[in-house]
């Protein structure tokens, strides 16, 4: 069997030339169309049935993890990085005035 091009200016060229498969006496490439039968499925006169098929499986969900609360929160300056406490008026490393108004 020869394959050829499907492009469209191919198919015209074929059909005006009348070779490949449009030339006289070509036989058509068509098999026969696969027929798959499938069976209807059954289902139980009383329903689907609930039975355990064989899986099993169980899952434990840990506990969740909470975050110690005993370490304070920390703040450094926006200016040098620099760590400051809670409050302070100016930043130690740099003294830059601190604005802790975004705080509650």
């Amino acid at each position: 069997m020869r394959v050829y091009s499907q492009t469209a200016n191919a198919i015209r060229l074929r059909k005006l030339k009348g070779i490949g498969e449009f030339a006289e006496g070509a036989v058509a490439d068509t098999s026969p169309p696969i027929i798959v039968e499938t069976p209807p499925e059954s289902v139980p006169p009383e329903g689907l049935s609930t039975e355990s098929i064989g899986v099993a499986t169980t899952v434990r969900v840990p506990e969740p993890v909470a975050a110690p609360e005993d370490e304070p929160q920390g703040y450094f300056c926006e200016n040098c990085k620099g760590k400051v406490a809670q409050g302070d008026p100016e930043c130690s490393t740099c003294e830059e005035e601190l604005n802790w108004s975004g705080l509650t």
